[in-house]
């Protein structure tokens, strides 16, 4: 199994979380092996926004009263309990025997369950031995505790999300990231929302940070964000698999936001020597 981090710099808006969820959907269809894919914070928040698990929990009387998420598992870290074996019956699923969801801490209460490093050692251990591969979206921002590090330090590449905004790109790039502790961990950079028409664009940002490191594009897609707001990114990602081609592009004009996703998860499978095969029926594709 392998663990692929998703992180933003930049607090909020980064497009971090929606990135990680679109990854694993894709990843999800086009390939064949069982995925994880959790968040580190509350319950309802970052990659869960853009998927229906609430909504199917109570159209699903059987459902309504099961506890999943960061919360049961951690209850079962606890006792002893926690396998390969029933971890996947803490999880939503939301591909079905593909991709499972692990939902975030409960934001019911003053104090909700926290997560700890050990916490997170155990779980992301034992999903080791269940998935082929774990997505952690581990959020946003300067902050960067110790469960961060954690899931870091297991880690086999980290995804930062940036944007073309000069003044974030500068703060990233002369400060110290807390991902240098980490120096032999592979980077894949995603500049999210891209606007090929901008003076920052990626032979300009190459040349100002002297970055020569994996830099990827994804271009703003109004009907991407429609679906994320649907909760519907199972359907608008299947909807693209399923066409079998991109839309007819003409010469030198950029890629689509369907063409630019599946490029990253590739790269990404690459990146983490996944040996995770595509399905017979996208092979022609």
């Amino acid at each position: 199994m392998s663990t692929v981090l998703f992180w933003s710099p930049i607090k909020g808006a980064s497009g971090s979380s929606s990135l990680a969820a679109a990854i694993a959907v894709t990843i999800g269809n086009l390939y064949r092996g069982r995925l994880l894919l959790t968040h580190l914070g509350r319950r309802h928040t970052g990659i869960e926004s853009g998927f229906p698990i609430q909504e199917h929990r109570m159209d699903d009387p059987s459902l309504r009263l099961q506890e999943g998420g960061w919360d049961a598992v951690a209850r079962l870290v606890l006792r002893g309990t926690l396998s390969r074996e029933n971890i996947c019956n803490y999880t939503a699923p939301v591909l079905e025997q593909t991709l499972d969801v692990l939902e975030g801490t409960s934001s019911f209460g003053a104090v909700p369950p926290l997560l700890s490093p050990g916490l997170v050692r155990a779980v992301m251990d034992t999903a080791d031995q269940y998935y082929d591969l774990t997505l952690v979206d581990a959020g946003s921002g300067a902050g960067w505790g110790s469960v961060q590090h954690e899931a870091c330090a297991g880690a086999k590449l980290a995804v930062l999300s940036l944007t073309q905004n000069m003044r974030e790109l500068d703060a990233f790039f002369e400060s110290v990231s807390p991902l240098s502790t980490y120096s032999a961990l592979p980077l894949l950079m995603v500049l999210g929302k891209y606007d090929v028409h901008s003076q920052a664009n990626v032979a300009n940002i190459r040349r100002r940070y002297d970055y020569k490191g994996a830099l990827h594009t994804v271009p703003y897609s109004t009907e991407f964000m429609d679906a994320w707001n649907r909760r519907d990114v199972v359907g608008h990602v299947q909807r693209g698999v399923r066409s079998g081609k991109e839309p007819h592009r003409r010469l030198f004009t950029p890629i689509g936001w369907g063409q630019s996703i599946r490029q990253i998860s590739k790269a990404i499978l690459e990146a983490v020597e996944s040996d995770l095969r595509l399905k017979a029926l996208e092979r022609g594709a």
